[in-house]
């Protein structure tokens, strides 16, 4: 959809769909040229959302993460006849309407631009430069345009939003620097998560939503006519607290975690500094680590420090619900420039390409390979943005209804999916997130699967292929691995999830995140070289790298502390289509240091975003350790606050009480009861008590 508004903030404006979640019917409202804001207003709807509370046992719900593009003009730029340059100074009549990072080139004239060239500085009214020097001298004659790029609209904090009528909302603000003070021009809000307000389960659907804007912190003139784009991407809520690491198995899991020389899962319990390696018990270490494409660097017996800045899982956060689908990365594509799409392809689509055989971009082929749809035009443009789309039936019209959009994307290498992420203002996953996203704040089950048991069933074949509601033909299935011949490529996201399914038989997480185990591998942060231990999860700021003489260096992830393009730093966990079930494997280590920078059928990815919210402190004392034959006991917690997080073993049942500071519990078998403090963000520090059955 495309408006044009009529006060003097005029504004274009688009939509975009992500997975199942659309964004529609997008307009702009009250502005106020005081304080530089304006209100982007949409309409939004999901499926299978829910939310449940502490009686459900999960205290969880799932989310759309909300974000705005803008590119500021109405008109790309093009200058008027008498440019000249200087090297990489350029002078034209006017730089009005130049931005850094627009892509320019020579459309006319004598002159000519290499074709990775952008602006880099805008030094006056009839001057700016340039990222590399012409390769051939301008003359008077020559005439230069320019392609307005998208940008990463600067939203308010938490308040400032407004949720719409129809499904109950709340909203949440994401800041650029999660856990810092907002401010509109130094940490503003990247994107708002927006989740049901009460517990229910269900389709979302709300109108008349409103974020604000602060267009002048972007730098935007309240005169200016600006394009804005609003994306959606659907996460799941993980709250703060404990979880294990490792499944405890001896040697059937490879290069998995255990804790010191005796095989059982480590439990995380905090964002403090670990020491890895070694054989002191309690350290945390790689066992058995035969096959590993690379061994970890402190499997050799060393030790190495984890330091306090690298996720480890205990943090509250939002995980991406799904793998990247097909129709995210045409979205992703068709918000790049001309350079950018290059880089974040397969095939050569460079400026002055003009035609293309392999039009099947990120398998770089011309037909369809492992049911990977995503396509251009065999003729293209010489300059400025191509547009992408799924055309996974092969017949060449674009976004049809069974074109594959809701397909899991592989193709992806590491680069690829870091800059997708920090496009998104999301971050990379680190090992430890990838195993708490999935077991939750469970006991560790010897050699499981993503989906907390041992039981899988391949996918065998495909029903409503490439469409929004494709399943696996037989219902059993819950996963897609083993390289099943009527398979041969990622399925649906969320293609596992029927009604009434079971965590098990939807091959889901404990928090019902789906697919960490098969369809295609999960691209993580790795803890088991140098370069992945220095990630200090920092978010993306919603900008590529604008490149510089290097074309390649253009559209990649341009955060410090993320691993670069060359992979090193990577972990590929989970599995995928083509491989045998133990790789996909919850605590499967083996491609744990991967250092493949290249797209592959079985690669994908996901991300996912810290709140920064702080979870309740103290440690919880508990009174009472035993439960008589066949009855109940109450138990009771202090010293961390009022509310409380109870967790039991298998089989026990909390009969009242959970979130509170007593509860009764049933229980024929002795066990361990865990209890934490409880807030809005999560669960602190556990407590753990011995509790016998009499």
């Amino acid at each position: 959809m495309r408006r044009i508004l009529t006060f003097c903030l005029t504004l274009l404006l688009a939509e975009a769909t992500a997975s199942n979640v659309v964004v529609s019917n997008v307009s702009v409202t009250g502005r106020d040229t005081t304080a530089g804001t304006a209100r982007v207003r949409f309409d939004i709807s999901w499926e299978q959302s829910w939310r449940y509370g502490l009686n459900a046992g999960i205290n969880n719900h799932d989310a759309a993460w909300v974000f705005v593009k803008y590119r500021e003009g109405g008109v790309d730029y093009v200058s008027q006849p008498g440019a000249t340059n200087f090297g990489s100074v350029i002078t034209v009549n006017t730089t009005t309407g130049l931005r850094v990072g627009m892509p320019v080139w020579v459309s006319s004239g004598t002159g000519a631009f290499p074709a990775h060239t952008v602006v880099t500085n805008i030094l006056s009214s009839t001057t700016f430069e340039i990222n590399t020097t012409p390769s051939v001298d301008l003359a008077a004659n020559a005439v230069i345009r320019g392609e307005r790029p998208w940008l990463h609209a600067w939203l308010g904090n938490t308040a400032d939003h407004t949720a719409g009528t129809g499904t109950a909302l709340s909203l949440e603000a994401g800041l650029l620097q999660p856990g810092s003070a907002f401010n509109a021009a130094t940490n503003p809000a990247m994107g708002v998560f927006m989740y049901r307000a009460a517990e229910g389960y269900g389709s979302v659907s709300a109108t008349g939503n409103e974020l604000m804007w602060h267009y002048r912190e972007n730098g935007i003139n309240k005169d200016a006519v600006v394009e804005v784009q609003v994306y959606a991407v659907e996460m799941v809520y993980v709250p703060a607290g404990a979880f294990f690491v490792g499944d405890g198995s001896s040697s059937t899991v490879r290069g998995q975690l255990r804790n010191g020389p005796v095989n059982q899962a480590l439990k995380i319990r905090s964002d403090s500094a670990l020491t890895l390696g070694g054989s002191t018990a309690g350290n945390l270490a790689n066992n058995n680590a035969t096959g590993m494409a690379t061994a970890d660097d402190f499997n050799d017996g060393s030790t190495q420090s984890l330091p306090a800045a690298y996720p480890k899982g205990y943090a509250s956060a939002y995980v991406m619900k799904y793998e990247i689908s097909q129709g995210q990365y045409v979205d992703f594509l068709n918000a790049l420039h001309r350079q950018q799409q290059d880089v974040r392809t397969a095939a050569s689509v460079g400026g002055g390409v003009t035609s293309l055989t392999n039009r099947y971009v990120l398998s770089n082929s011309n037909s369809v390979q492992n049911r990977n749809g995503v396509r251009a035009d065999a003729t293209l443009s010489a300059n400025g943005r191509l547009t992408f789309y799924n055309d996974l039936n092969g017949n060449g019209t674009p976004n049809e209804a069974s074109d594959g959009s809701f397909l899991a994307c592989n193709y992806l290498s590491w680069a690829d999916v870091a800059a997708y992420l920090d496009w998104s203002a999301l971050r990379p996953m680190t090992e430890l997130d990838f195993e708490k996203a999935a077991r939750g704040q469970l006991a560790a089950v010897a050699n499981e699967y993503a989906w907390g048991s041992v039981v899988d069933t391949p996918a065998t074949g495909i029903s409503n292929a490439g469409a929004n509601n494709e399943l696996a033909s037989n219902a059993a299935a819950n996963a897609a691995f083993g390289n099943q011949g009527s398979v041969q490529g990622p399925l649906r996201v969320g293609a596992f999830a029927r009604a009434a399914s079971s965590r098990q038989q939807a091959g889901a997480a404990h928090w019902g995140i789906t697919e960490l185990s098969g369809n295609v591998w999960e691209r993580a942060v790795s803890l088991g070289n140098a370069t992945g231990r220095a990630f200090a999860g920092t978010h993306g700021d919603g900008l590529l790298a604008i490149g510089g003489t290097v074309p390649a260096a253009f559209g990649q992830a341009n955060v410090a502390d993320w691993p670069g393009s060359n992979a090193v730093g990577q972990a590929l966990r989970g599995g995928s289509w083509q491989l045998a079930n133990t790789s996909m494997r919850l605590s499967d280590r083996h491609q744990a240091v991967n250092t493949d920078s290249s797209r592959s059928a079985e690669t994908g990815g996901r991300g996912m975003r810290t709140l920064g919210c702080t979870p309740p402190t103290g440690i919880t004392v508990v009174t009472g350790n035993s439960i008589p034959q066949g009855g109940t006991a109450t138990f009771t917690a202090s010293g961390a606050g009022s509310s409380y997080w109870w967790l039991v073993p298998v089989g026990w049942e909390i009969v009242s009480g959970q979130g509170t500071a007593t509860v009764e519990i049933y229980a024929n078998t002795p066990g361990v009861l865990r209890v934490a403090g409880l807030n809005d963000c999560g669960s602190g520090y556990e407590t753990e008590v011995s509790v016998t059955v009499e």
